[in-house]
């Protein structure tokens, strides 16, 4: 070979070996090689540049100090020894730490390859500082994912129980008009076909004359007026029953009520009925509330008739009726279930005979009365109950014997 044509083949391995320099230096990933003791043997500009540190900073350094904690326990449990068994590692996800402290994410692939009858292993590390964000990225899409699939069987799950409710709703709704036909069935009964006894009964106990009553003897004569008295009160017993069986009957429309005009109809209506005397009735101003004027008007009525009945002998009846504006829950029966609405607290109270505070409930159930002897068919509480009731409301009362009754009414004010 002639000296031209080694020399020109020396230029050539010089520029080859320059190249090979260029391209490991300037590739577009770090790489790293690292003897089987872990001491760095070479590594490339980019990966110096990436990390901060300058040629020949990292010679003879071990590896693992370029490595974050976990990321050092991960290369000697796991890289290192896969590295050694296999050859290679593949897709290895690492984290350096630069010479600032900063944690640089980086995916390493390493071949490991025998130079001069020792191991030296090559690294290439490609930084992946979007992968988290990726990562995250993923997993919040499979959390919005997987709330939109509890939520989408949390939607079916309300859409069967509301099937359900319907249903129940239905059956409800079905018994409550079978109910209010037997009702309306009954309360023609008592309108018509025991009414009518009872007139003809009272009609014809009265054709008696005065001579005729001479005729009869004092047994008769007495029987005569017990089937009078007997009568009136049946006549009452059944007014009393139809005006209660009523209250679920009749349609009666919801509209604005003065409380100041149903408490003066009610008054009015015991004057003529029983007389209120010398009674002393005290009314604060009443609001306006949405209800059925009628009923209404009953509740008040058989509060005032109730007061004039137990009225004590020896003092002056006297009747006091307070209002307050409270805010109250409209939910009376589920439980956990809250919704606060304007009601009208109404205090009526009198300075009557009274009663044992055991019986409070006992005095509003129909037919219930605490002395037989008392006028009435013991029906006037219970109504006034049910008017309460119906109108989304509610009575109490509270009583000492000799010290009065006081009754309290919750009334929504809009329906």
């Amino acid at each position: 070979m002639s000296a031209i044509t080694r020399l020109t083949s020396r230029h050539e391995e010089e520029a080859a070996t320059r190249y090979a320099a260029e391209l490991w230096n300037s590739a577009p990933c770090g790489l790293l090689s690292f003897t089987d003791d872990g001491c760095i043997d070479v590594v490339n500009d980019t990966l110096l540049g990436m990390l901060g540190y300058t040629q020949g900073e990292l010679s003879g350094r071990h590896v693992e100090t370029l490595l974050t904690l976990a990321s050092r326990i991960f290369y000697q449990t796991h890289f290192y020894p896969l590295l050694r068994m296999q050859g290679q590692a593949k897709e290895i996800h690492l984290a350096l730490r630069s010479r600032s402290g900063e944690d640089i994410p980086v995916l390493v692939n390493a071949i490991r390859a025998e130079r001069g009858g020792t191991f030296v292993n090559h690294c290439a590390l490609m930084p992946v500082r979007a992968r988290s964000k990726y990562e995250d990225e993923l997993l919040k899409a499979k959390r919005a994912a997987e709330d939109a699939l509890r939520s989408n069987e949390e939607l079916i799950r309300a859409r069967n129980e509301l099937e359900q409710r319907a249903q129940e709703l239905d059956r409800k709704l079905s018994s409550l008009e079978q109910k209010n036909q037997e009702l309306t069935r009954i309360s023609g009964i008592l309108a018509h076909d025991l009414r009518e006894p009872l007139r003809k009964l009272s009609v014809f106990s009265c054709l008696f004359t005065q001579e005729d009553r001479s005729t009869m003897s004092l047994t008769g004569q007495r029987s005569l007026e017990r089937i009078k008295t007997v009568s009136a009160r049946m006549d009452q017993l059944v007014t009393a029953l139809q005006q209660f069986v009523a209250l679920d009957v009749a349609d009666e429309p919801i509209e604005e009520v003065n409380l100041n005009e149903v408490v003066d109809n009610a008054r009015q209506l015991v004057s003529e009925r029983a007389g209120l005397g010398e009674a002393k009735l005290r009314v604060e101003p009443l609001p306006l509330i949405q209800g059925r004027r009628r009923q209404l008007t009953l509740l008040f009525f058989h509060l005032l008739d109730n007061a004039v009945k137990f009225r004590r002998l020896d003092v002056g009846l006297r009747i006091d009726i307070e209002y307050r504006e409270v805010q109250y829950n409209s939910f009376r029966t589920m439980k956990d279930k809250y919704r606060y609405t304007d009601f009208a607290r109404i205090v009526f109270s009198d300075n009557g005979s009274g009663f044992d505070s055991r019986f409070s409930d006992y005095v509003f159930e129909a037919l219930r009365k605490l002395d037989p002897n008392t006028p009435g068919p013991g029906v006037g509480l219970a109504i006034s109950r049910k008017v309460a009731e119906n109108h989304n409301g509610s009575i109490s009362v509270e009583s000492e014997p000799g010290q009065g009754t006081r009754f309290t009414l919750l009334l929504p004010l809009h329906q």
